[in-house]
């Protein structure tokens, strides 16, 4: 091979590597584009109901426009005859129609609209009543064609359904595209005006369409990035509300939390509605476990125990972890001595289940707190009552369930 064939063979592979780099770019580009048209059903849902409401809205808008529109033609002094008293007839009816079924669009989007329709006739009034918006260009374009050359009604329709309505791309470019080709196909089928009219007329209404389905990709993109973006934020939101009324160790409730489920009885109490019972609970030498076994298996057992609490407390009643070892239950509708019993049996329960850390079988024992719910004290006098009955318990021998000296 000759010195200027191997350049030329050179220079060919490099345009043919550029090339194809560029199009490896241009394709990832549309692929990240077309994934930020998809979305899942629930935003789908979201934006026809959006649309809805902004129909809901706009169509007495539109209904007092169109009819305002039309009396001013009405008033207007007639045209003696020929094309101007057609289309000006033709301009009366039309847009004293459209008035009348803006109206009851209106009344059909206001009775759609409450909570409990379903997404499926929702989606059927959007998209019907962006089909209508359409055609209402369309008309009166096709109308306007008789004495004058102008899209100016269809330019003001598409754009209407473009920025008002929520719709799905897919959807929105056949709605668009068969506006279009009905659009141009009627200015054919009309004449009328020369050749150079009707085809600057299709190629304006060409320009419109476009940018008719440019506003409605646009406002679809925004929708879907402020709705996913807001679900995010609810999203954290939750995840700190969780972080803060949860015990990230044993996912129980924490102090936090039972404080104002405290706060909450206490007013029941007060009531006279209900008796209730605060339950303090406490591991026997549960520094022992840590030292024999080490810290992470002292958290092992931790957790299986918060299980075994959590499955013997009844629904109404609320389990926390206060703090290292220490477990608090808030006992709704039972009075002292029920408050007696029912610790009675979580310590006998603690005390015959065995836990299994490291491989190895640990007995551990509880000693238990009750305090009665007065209803006229602070929420931090009822944890220390039920703090000086653990205590208590823990000088009478631990494993033991003390109630507090009235």
């Amino acid at each position: 091979m000759e010195g200027g064939e191997y350049q030329t063979t050179v220079v060919n592979m490099g345009v043919r590597e550029m090339t194809m780099r560029w199009l490896r770019v241009r394709w990832r580009l549309l692929r990240r584009t077309l994934s930020e048209l998809r979305v899942d059903e629930q935003t789908k849902n979201l934006a026809i109901e959006a649309s809805v409401k902004r129909i809901f809205w706009t169509a007495p808008v539109l209904a007092l426009g169109n009819f305002l529109a039309g009396l001013s033609f009405w008033l207007r002094s007639a045209p003696a005859a020929g094309q101007e008293l057609l289309w000006q007839n033709l301009v009366i009816g039309a847009n004293f129609t459209v008035s009348l079924i803006s109206g009851l669009i209106w009344l059909l989007a206001w009775r759609i609209k409450r909570p409990g329709t379903s997404p499926k006739v929702q989606a059927v009034l959007v998209y019907g009543v962006a089909a209508y918006v359409l055609a209402v260009g369309l008309v009166i374009s096709l109308i306007d064609q008789l004495v004058m050359s102008s899209v100016t009604p269809f330019l003001l329709c598409v754009t209407i359904v473009g920025t008002f309505y929520y719709l799905y791309p897919h959807y929105a470019l056949a709605l668009f595209s068969l506006a279009y080709l009905i659009f141009h196909r009627a200015l054919i089928v009309m004449g009328g005006s020369s050749p150079q009219i009707i085809h600057s007329n299709q190629v304006n209404a060409l320009i419109v369409t476009a940018l008719g389905f440019a506003l409605s990709l646009l406002s679809w993109i925004h929708f879907r990035t402020i709705t996913l973006q807001q679900r995010t934020i609810r999203g954290q939101q939750m995840k700190l509300s969780e972080l803060a009324y949860q015990d990230p160790l044993t996912g129980l409730p924490n102090r936090r939390f039972m404080d104002e489920r405290i706060k909450a009885e206490v007013a029941l109490v007060k009531s006279g509605c209900t008796e209730s019972s605060l339950l303090m609970c406490d591991i026997d030498h549960f520094k022992s476990v840590n030292d024999t076994y080490g810290h992470l298996a002292g958290d092992d057992l931790l957790r299986e125990l918060a299980a075994l609490l959590q499955s013997s407390v009844r629904e109404n009643s609320t389990l926390v972890r206060l703090g290292g070892e220490e477990f608090v239950i808030l006992a709704p509708g039972t009075s002292l001595d029920e408050g007696k019993r029912f610790a009675e049996r979580l310590r006998k329960l603690v005390e015959n289940h065995r836990f299994l850390i490291c491989g190895h079988e640990v007995r551990i024992t509880m000693s238990i707190g009750v305090a009665a719910l007065t209803g006229s004290e602070d929420i931090r006098d009822y944890y220390n009552r039920a703090d000086r009955a653990l205590y208590a318990a823990k000088e009478q021998g631990r494993n033991q369930v003390s109630v507090e000296a009235r």
